[in-house]
């Protein structure tokens, strides 16, 4: 299982939905996450939070000792309307994934991409409860 970028930004900074979805998804599933992935995170957390930087890496580090790391080398292109998400669709399928969870409309009007199932974070809540 892959989250996203906008669901580790929302997961770490705010309790919820989110959150919600992060710890079900440490418990219960194996979560993989990329260099780039990482990389969208703590940036938005320290400029627009204005987290510091230091407790942003150390609660990240924190969730990340459970979570598999993958790499992404930007061979997709154009998989998503947005160019952005293509690294996150990469993630996805190189830790063969079969959830993506996001809060992205791009990624979300997907649905699927090689056979990896697109869902919000409540609809990755609702299964299974």
């Amino acid at each position: 299982m892959v989250l996203d970028s906008s669901v580790w930004v929302s997961a770490l900074r705010f309790d919820g939905v989110p959150a919600r979805a992060l710890e079900r998804t440490l418990i219960i599933d194996q979560l993989a996450i990329s260099e780039f992935i990482e990389n969208e995170v703590i940036p938005v957390l320290v400029t627009k939070f204005a987290i510091r930087e230091e407790f942003v890496r150390m609660r990240l580090i924190v969730r990340l000792e459970q979570v598999s790391r993958v790499e992404t080398h930007e061979l997709l292109s154009g998989a998503c309307r947005d160019p952005n998400d293509d690294a996150v669709l990469e993630t996805a399928v190189n830790a063969g994934a079969q959830l993506l969870v996001t809060g992205d409309k791009d990624l979300l009007a997907l649905k699927c991409f090689r056979g990896i199932a697109i869902v919000t974070p409540a609809e990755y809540l609702s299964v299974g409860s």
